[in-house]
């Protein structure tokens, strides 16, 4: 029951707000569709996906496009649309009741239907992707990516101010550049030659592992911190799964 009856009849808020919510859903989706079709392309090859969520070629017969993955991305355009067009047909109506307002039906119906697909389409094809691990392995430890934990290790260990510390490893990252080499790849002798104090200890957080196994604080990206999150969001799902 509506405490006031002239808005009970005038108002499609709850429309509106359940729009809101499917669009910005949809945008999220839309989001981890271009990562996955990023993912699966030549260039990148982080990830696969079975014939059950992509599509041959018409005119390469070795491609295989992610077409799930293109479909999701494409459903923001319709959803925000349903939106879009509902804000347009409220907004100069008068009170209260207005025949225009059978227009939230179709759109709505369209609309959520368009992201349960979607929804359904994601949830198969992340539980379908068979990760490249040495691929992803060698992509995160290109771009000196442990240039950070260089600083981070002459700022805790040498106690230097991070803005010199900022300084130093730059100079490192340079030579590393210069030579042609990886920062773990570098001699002991030749980061000591831009600071002296450096000890082999520096070459425990230059690794890929090393550096992510490092962020301990919360929303870090250490191992036993993904473990524990992503457990927390299954039991929550499940919770809502039970419940609903």
């Amino acid at each position: 029951p509506m405490a006031n009856s002239l808005d009970a009849v005038s108002a499609r808020d709850f429309v509106l707000e359940t729009l809101a919510a499917a669009s910005i859903s949809i945008m999220h989706l839309s989001r981890l569709a271009e990562e996955i079709v990023i993912w699966c392309s030549a260039e990148f090859q982080f990830i696969k996906l079975s014939d059950a969520f992509t599509t041959g070629s018409s005119i390469m017969p070795q491609k295989r496009n992610p077409d799930a993955a293109e479909l999701v991305r494409a459903k923001p355009g319709r959803i925000y649309g349903a939106l879009q067009a509902l804000l347009v047909v409220m907004k100069g109506l008068p009170l209260a009741y207005s025949k225009d307002m059978q227009e939230d039906k179709e759109l709505t119906f369209d609309a959520l239907d368009n992201l349960s697909l979607a929804i359904a389409a994601m949830t198969g094809m992340v539980g379908d992707m068979q990760p490249n691990v040495a691929k992803m392995r060698e992509s995160a430890a290109k771009g000196f990516s442990t240039a950070t934990d260089i600083a981070d290790w002459l700022v805790r260990v040498l106690a230097m101010p991070f803005r010199d510390a900022h300084h130093v490893t730059g100079r490192i990252v340079k030579m590393a550049e210069d030579r042609g080499l990886t920062l773990d790849a570098l001699a002991l002798a030749d980061m000591q030659s831009v600071e002296p104090r450096i000890t082999q200890e520096i070459f425990s957080v230059l690794s890929v592992e090393a550096s992510a196994a490092s962020r301990r604080s919360f929303g870090g990206t250490a191992p036993e911190n993904v473990k524990a999150a992503a457990e927390i969001w299954l039991k929550r799902l499940e919770v809502n799964t039970v419940s609903g």
